[in-house]
């Protein structure tokens, strides 16, 4: 598991206006506790939803369907949240992003943490 690529990510029931349901989510986490993760007791995980509604905005990064990536979506910069890695099937990678994608969320991610 590396920040950039996108997995599928059990998000569990609906709640409010929080995203719900297994969808794919970008790792945001940086790699080095990536690499560390069977070493620590807590094995969360920081990532950031997709979402196929596509609806643009400041905190939204559109790209398109590919390698395992059924439908263009969003990421959902506004949404970033720390899950358990049981929630994360890391048996595929859906995708990965580009340098330039990574550079337009880590942008995003600036802006949206008032940084």
């Amino acid at each position: 598991m590396k920040r950039g690529e996108i997995y599928l990510v059990n998000f569990g029931k609906k709640y409010n206006s929080e995203f719900g349901k297994i969808r794919p989510a970008l790792i945001i986490q940086n790699d080095i506790a990536n690499r560390n993760i069977d070493k620590v007791e807590f094995k969360g995980v920081t990532v950031v939803p997709l979402t196929t509604n596509i609806s643009g905005g400041n905190l939204r990064i559109k790209i398109d369907a590919r390698d395992k990536l059924i439908n263009e979506s969003e990421i959902c910069i506004n949404e970033l949240c720390t899950l358990d890695i049981s929630r994360i099937d890391l048996q595929i990678v859906v995708t990965s992003l580009t340098k330039k994608e990574l550079e337009e969320v880590n942008l995003k991610l600036l802006q949206h943490l008032g940084l």
